[in-house]
């Protein structure tokens, strides 16, 4: 994984967009794969001739490497605050090539893929920010500007932009003061004495460049070899390796970089010839085959012309190089002088800096701007002493590391002279000549294989076919030639005991009857295929292989095919009898057992059905029998008729029996279950008289603002409205803490109240009152039981179970009022929902409630509900009392028992003409000898259930 993580980060640091290629290698890359017992086990990548120039200068559409704006695009604003960062359209080393995107590629989400690979790769947290840091100071190095001035009448340059100077100084941690004078003077050191000589304008510029150039190439480089230290393989073993190199390049502008890089072009390109062309003609000739040498495009001629001693392009470069006085112009003199009639060289008709090579891929011309500035690409003894004092441990030590290989050349110069000269820095020219060599070298103690990549067009367009590309292409690199030879050769080579064993078996021919014996096995061949081959002592055949032609190559491979055909075919018809025979018994085995499962399950169904059919007709019988008994028994004790029991019974949605009661509330019952109910005739039905409707009871006009949901949402611990089978786990509404025990018990009546089979009678009342006393007694949970009892009669499936609901919801209406914040709902709830008959009951009851809340006499009552209330709501009719005035006067009327003094003697008093009707009268109650008068906010029926 290590190995596969490497590609992508040396992809960021090493690739770039060019005209032609959005993700075009800027080095060339030799990745040599260790093998053992055939697993990888290490790996070493190598790596030649990366552009610096690019750093700090682009073509036009073109962009920097893709380091640099993956990382503008994807560090945190954080870290891009610390290395003082921002836009890349800001900096001049990203900006000279225009749009700094490249569609569809996502810098941002590289940059984290980035960040993943150098975590495998064990780059610390450090390592990772000094790498940031040096990549920050290159490009605020670019945006360090001069301006001329003249001293000593002579221009000098200046910084302007002494900010930029600061932040690099302090991102690198070097002296500001230092780093200024590296880019403004050039320092020159005599045995006694350091002359600080100052730049020009334009030789500052160069000078910033260099120290960009130089910190990204050793950054380049220590990233190659900690890559390799990681992965380095512990001991020698077999390897694969893999060439990816930069492809010929013909640009708008051709520089030094185009030139070793088409150079290498040309060498790889000569590998290839021999490989493919000399080798396969050495090849015919070892084997002693007729054969018509084919001429192809030797490019030999043009890798002398570049690099032959001592007149090559390179070899005068170098020397060039060497003289301080020597300029670019210098040294294209030079090349018109030394090859101006070579039919490879060109010289311009025009006086231009510039000189064309006849490359094996066509004509390129190369611009000599700076030929000479890139080929000398040595760093200043100062520069390397202010960047090895870095307070940066990374920087510091790539400064250092290259101030060791530059210490050991110059050691090795010197050993190696025979006597003392000056010591002569190796070019880049040089460096890279010697590692082609030895790439070369290297590549020929291996087997190659060779893969071209052809591009389709040069518009980087998909699904576009240029022709004339294409064929070009195939022309410089080749493969035209390839075909060629192979095609008028013999392309198919098999060794003689491989094809023996291949071949004729399948053929159906003898083997010959010496293996050493080819002469005979070769006529019978073509004695099969109407060859005439002649006699061996004047065409001698092949030594050690067999050379065949792709036509009768694919005879061969024909005959083959077909008896392996034939052979497959027979193997097949036996392989599927043999199935089909096992399959089938298989199948007859599986049938036969099905048969015998299938009547021993038809045959207990029956048992099953005959057996249930008597077991129903006794059960029958029993109920009958029992059912007989029951009336006998029930009427002779008095107990809850048969019909009023199945009414019971009816009710009970799930087995709420086994709900704990309090204790004071089992010992009523149980007295209520054997005590009759006193003064049942006093309580009879009556025609009600013709009653106005109220004109103050009307539904609000907002009603409708009010839906039930709405109030679950706000109110409800869980947004959850429906009947519950089950005890509730928590209130429904938000409770105080104190509050939640007596809810939870609350809810376990309720659910008793509403499914108890047993519970009927006197026994209901009493049991109803005890939950409208909890109500009573705590106010905190009047609002949680009315929520309690709609809970349960909203989707209650149920519909005894429903109207014992309804039942309750009426009663506690009577007794208590809901608050304001959820009357409105409630009333809602009810006019929408309600039971039938329970809809205007629960409508007044609340109506009123809201009535007297306006005028703010709302209150509850201070006792339950009596038995004449629990009647009127389970009949869903009015209450009417006997009134008799001290005059002896006396009427029968309505009373409702949520009003104070009752609506009966209201009336009546108005009936005396009073003027005021809510004063100057009064209602008292006599029971026996005691008389007991009400205040003007109490309720008549509070008298009533008093007394009861």
């Amino acid at each position: 994984r290590q190995i596969l993580e490497a590609t992508p980060l040396l992809e960021s640091f090493g690739n770039a967009k060019t005209v032609r290629n959005d993700n075009s290698s800027r080095f060339g890359k030799f990745v040599e794969i260790f093998l053992e017992d055939g697993l990888i086990c290490g790996a070493i990548t190598s790596q030649y001739l990366l552009e610096k120039s690019r750093v700090v200068f682009q073509a036009k559409s073109e962009r920097n490497y893709h380091i640099f704006y993956e990382m503008l695009a994807g560090l945190p604003s954080q870290q891009r605050q610390r290395y003082c960062l921002q836009g890349a359209e800001t900096y001049y080393y990203l900006n000279q090539g225009g749009n700094c995107e490249i569609p569809g590629k996502d810098d941002a989400e590289d940059f984290r893929r980035l960040l993943n690979t150098m975590e495998v790769l064990n780059f610390s947290v450090d390592e990772q920010n000094s790498i940031f840091r040096i990549l920050s100071s290159v490009l605020h190095l670019g945006n360090v500007y001069f301006e001329k001035y003249e001293t000593d009448c002579q221009e000098v340059a200046t910084v302007v932009s002494a900010t930029e100077i600061r932040t690099v100084a302090e991102l690198l941690q070097v002296s500001p003061e230092g780093l200024q004078k590296a880019i403004t003077f050039k320092v020159t050191e005599t045995q006694r004495e350091k002359i600080f000589t100052p730049l020009t304008v334009e030789s500052a510029v160069d000078a910033r460049d260099a120290i960009a150039k130089t910190l990204y190439s050793l950054l380049f480089s220590w990233l190659t070899d900690r890559i390799n230290k990681l992965v380095y393989p512990r001991q020698e073993a077999l390897s694969i390796a893999i060439l990816d190199i930069y492809g010929f390049e013909d640009l708008t502008f051709n520089s030094f970089e185009q030139l070793c890089i088409n150079y290498a072009n040309e060498y790889l390109q000569f590998f290839f010839n021999r490989i493919v062309f000399q080798e396969e003609q050495e090849e015919y000739i070892r084997e002693q085959i007729e054969w018509k040498e084919i001429p192809f495009s030797d490019n030999q001629p043009c890798i002398d012309l570049i690099s032959q001693k001592p007149y090559g392009i390179l070899r005068i470069l170098d020397d060039q190089s060497c003289f301080p006085q020597a300029t670019d112009h210098t040294f294209l003199q030079k090349c018109h002088y030394h090859h101006g009639t070579n039919p490879l060289y060109t010289k311009p008709k025009m006086p231009l800096p510039e000189f064309t090579i006849k490359h094996y891929a066509g004509k390129v011309t190369y611009q000599v701007h700076k030929f000479l500035d890139k080929n000398y690409d040595q760093v200043r003894q100062d520069v390397l002493d202010l960047f090895i004092s870095s307070r940066t441990k990374v920087v510091a030590n790539l400064f250092f590391g290259h101030a060791q290989v530059m210490a050991r050349q110059r050691s090795l110069i010197r050993r190696s002279s025979t006597r003392t000269r000056r010591y002569k820095a190796p070019t880049v020219a040089a460096r890279f000549q010697q590692s082609l060599l030895e790439l070369v070298e290297r590549m020929e103690r291996c087997n190659p294989f060779f893969v071209r990549c052809i591009k389709p067009n040069n518009k980087k367009e998909p699904g576009l076919f240029e022709v004339d590309v294409v064929r070009t292409q195939l022309r410089y690199s080749g493969i035209l030639e390839t075909i060629r030879i192979r095609k008028e050769g013999y392309p198919i080579r098999i060794p003689f005991l491989v094809f023996i064993d291949r071949c004729p078996g399948a053929a159906g021919w003898a083997r010959p009857s010496q293996p050493g014996d080819t002469t005979g096995f070769v006529g019978v061949l073509g004695a099969a295929f109407g060859l005439g081959f002649p006699h061996r002592s004047s065409h001698p055949h092949p030594c050690s292989q067999l050379f065949l032609k792709e036509q009768l190559y694919q005879a061969l491979e024909s005959k083959r095919c077909r008896a392996h055909h034939l052979a497959a075919l027979t193997l097949q018809r036996y392989a599927r009898t043999f199935f089909i025979k096992r399959r089938f018994r298989s199948l007859r085995r599986k049938i036969v057992l099905l048969q015998s499962r299938a009547r021993g399950y038809l045959a207990r169904q029956r048992y099953r059905r005959m057996r249930h059919t008597l077991i129903k007709f006794r059960s029958l019988v029993h109920i009958y029998v029992n059912r007989r008994r029951y009336l006998k028994v029930s009427t002779a004790s008095g107990h809850i008729p048969v019909l009023r029991r199945q009414e019971l019974t009816r009710r009970e949605v799930v087995d709420v029996t086994h709900l704990e009661i309090p204790a004071e509330l089992m010992g009523l019952l149980e007295a209520a279950a054997g005590e009759r109910v006193p003064h049942r005739h006093r309580s009879q039905p009556l025609v009600p008289p013709p009653t106005a409707p109220d004109p103050q009871l009307t539904l609000p006009l907002d009603i409708n603002d009010y839906p039930m949901a709405k109030y679950v949402r706000g109110h409800f611990q869980e947004p959850a409205f429906g009947m519950l089978t089950a005890p509730l786990k928590a209130p429904l509404t938000r409770l105080d803490e104190e509050l939640c025990h007596e809810a939870l018990s609350l809810f376990q009546l309720i659910l008793r109240f509403m499914g108890d089979p047993g519970l009927g009678g006197p026994q209901e009342t009493l049991f109803g009152n005890y939950i409208v006393q909890k109500g009573l007694s705590v106010p905190g949970l009047r609002d949680e039981l009315l929520a309690q009892a709609a809970n349960q009669v909203w989707r209650n499936t149920n519909v005894n179970n429903e109207e014992r609901g309804w039942l309750l919801l009426a009663t506690c209406l009577s007794a208590f009022p809901p608050s304001a914040a959820f009357d409105k709902y409630l009333l809602k709830f009810v006019s929408d929902y309600a039971f039938a008959g329970y809809k205007p009951v629960c409508q007044r009851k609340l109506m009123h409630a809201m009535a007297r809340s306006q005028l703010g006499a709302a209150a509850a009552r201070a006792f339950p509900p009596s038995l004449l209330e629990w009647t009127a709501n389970r009949r869903q009719a009015s209450m009417a009392l006997d009134l008799h005035c001290f005059n002896g006067a006396g009427s029968g009327g309505r009373c409702q028992g949520d009003h104070p003094h009752g609506q009966g003697g209201l009336c009546l008093a108005v009936g005396r003409g009073l003027a005021e009707g809510w004063r100057g009268w009064s209602v008292a109650m006599k029971a026996g000898t005691q008389w007991a008068e009400l205040a003007g906010h109490d309720y008549v029926l509070d008298l009533v259930s008093d007394l009861e």
